[in-house]
């Protein structure tokens, strides 16, 4: 924007310079007219005094013409100049209108509070194997498959890290797109930021809820058309979501070649919530829980 401001600025003062720098030679023009006249009508007592003075005459005349065709040069390199610089700003100005396009929506109401340190300090005391930014990055994997799996509407993508109850409702979900012929788009997906937030335990799971920000296209088509049918390519959806992960109590984390497992295929973990942050999400709870709701 800057910038623009700038060319623009600058472009203007090459343009109304021109009729002050025309102004200015036109002023001085008559000085020389007035000489050469002067000069001119001077007494020819003496000869060669007068013809001295018309030889200086004929040159100021010449200085005249040299200086008016130095004055078209001046004036079409300003306009040549000017002219450049406004075409760079017009089309800087498209371009920038262009990647400005985009519509943010959807901000989140609220931002769960990140408990990282107190979830992952509690869970390495009983699981040393546990690698909190392994773990959130096997969350980030598993939260870009969702997504994908919504817009190819191919369930069995999501089958392998979801619990039945979780999958059964997501696969409905995506048959109903099917039978309807539309196609949920999420596109330019980018994660933001990915933090433990709440950690239930009870006498048989360990139920952690991981907060996961994103910003994305959201809008849904018709298949056979192509037209969109709710939502815009441009608008940009910035959303949380929370995404819940169970495994049984005392388990720890497998480890295969020295390294944790964090692939999709194959955790300790199951996703068995997924939702999104919303105006009626209340941050009461977070950190470690047990299931008196003593908070620790």
């Amino acid at each position: 924007m800057k910038k623009n401001i700038f060319a623009i600025i600058l472009s203007m003062i090459l343009i109304f310079s021109l009729p002050i720098t025309m102004a200015v030679k036109a002023y001085e023009l008559p000085a020389y007219v007035s000489n050469s006249y002067e000069n001119y009508n001077q007494s020819t007592a003496d000869y060669n005094l007068s013809q001295v003075r018309r030889s200086r005459s004929r040159s100021h005349s010449h200085y005249r013409s040299h200086s008016a065709s130095s004055n078209s040069i001046d004036l079409a390199i300003y306009c040549i100049a000017g002219l450049i610089v406004l075409v760079f700003t017009f089309i800087t100005f498209k371009i920038n209108k262009k990647k400005s396009t985009k519509v943010y929506k959807n901000i989140p109401p609220i931002f769960p509070h990140n408990a990282n340190m107190q979830i992952a300090k509690y869970i390495y005391k009983k699981d040393e194997n546990f690698n909190l930014e392994k773990f959130l990055n096997w969350v980030k994997n598993i939260f870009l498959t969702l997504e994908n799996a919504f817009s190819q509407r191919d369930w069995q993508k999501i089958f392998t890290f979801e619990s039945k109850e979780l999958f059964e409702e997501h696969n409905a979900q995506i048959q109903e797109l099917i039978s309807l012929g539309r196609v949920n788009i999420k596109d330019n997906i980018n994660i933001i930021d990915a933090y433990l937030h709440k950690l239930v335990i009870d006498g048989n799971s360990e139920n952690l809820t991981v907060s996961i920000r994103a910003t994305m296209n959201n809008y849904i088509v018709d298949e056979a058309s192509g037209s969109i049918i709710t939502g815009k390519k441009e608008e940009v959806f910035d959303t949380i979501y929370q995404m819940t992960f169970v495994r049984t109590n005392g388990i720890k984390t497998t480890i295969i070649n020295g390294e944790s497992i964090t692939k999709i295929e194959k955790s300790d973990w199951t996703l068995t919530k997924f939702e999104p942050v919303d105006n009626n999400f209340v941050d009461d709870i977070s950190g470690i829980v047990f299931n008196n709701n003593n908070k620790f």
